[in-house]
């Protein structure tokens, strides 16, 4: 998804205090604590719309496959400030009566907002167990970062959470929303490795649609889901 890029912005990174990203604030993201909080509750249910089978069966397979929203990640952002896409997807689980769905995980790109003038990248569980840390907020963390058929880059990432039931948040910084906007691609796999162990992996779909999306809000079109 981010080329080079991301390469060159892990490594001017990898040496630099959290203080880099001056004005994130996982709380500056309420809008999306909540969808994620939403998300997280209706993946995690032991028997998702038990009561309606197909309406389960069609929720189940919508998680596999993956989808997008997009908002302003912040409530009362200004026309063009805290812009994001979300893609969000789990896996499947075999079980011998009904399928499950495991492992829900979250990619966001955010635009700039507040005091922050660049971009990010984030990763968030949307599982009940995950293997993220639980750190204090703000908190940088040493990861590998893998894309598609690049080299893994080993750079700092700022813990973080939208919210106090909100999953945990890793973010990634960029140097800029144009930079970010230019290496997205249709389709792209990540997985960031936290002390030797996978904690984030997901790939996304009709990454260009989500580009696309981002380049309206970013203009003032707002977001919608």
């Amino acid at each position: 998804m981010i080329r080079n890029m991301m390469l060159a912005a892990g490594l001017s990174l990898a040496g630099v205090p959290c203080g880099a990203a001056s004005g994130v604030d996982g709380a500056s993201f309420d809008v999306l604590g909540s969808l994620m909080e939403t998300r997280r509750a209706e993946i995690n249910s032991g028997d998702i719309l038990e009561s309606n089978k197909e309406e389960a069966i069609r929720y189940r397979e919508k998680v596999i496959a993956g989808w997008w929203e997009f908002m302003q990640a912040r409530s009362g952002a200004r026309p063009g400030e805290y812009c994001a896409a979300s893609f969000l997807r789990g896996k499947r689980v075999k079980r011998e009566r009904v399928d499950g769905i495991s492992d829900g995980m979250v990619v966001t790109l955010f635009g700039p907002g507040g005091g922050y003038g660049g971009a990010l990248l984030g990763f968030s569980p949307l599982g009940s167990e995950h293997a993220f840390p639980r750190l204090g907020n703000g908190t940088p963390v040493r990861v590998t970062l893998k894309q598609g058929n690049l080299q893994p880059a080993t750079l700092n990432a700022i813990y973080t959470k939208a919210g106090a039931k909100a999953p945990p948040m890793l973010l990634f910084a960029v140097p800029s929303i144009e930079a970010l906007l230019a290496g997205v691609r249709d389709d792209w796999h990540f997985e960031v490795i936290y002390q030797g162990t996978s904690i984030a992996d997901i790939a996304w779909h009709d990454g260009l649609k989500a580009r696309d999306e981002l380049k309206r809000c970013l203009a003032g079109g707002g977001g919608h889901g």
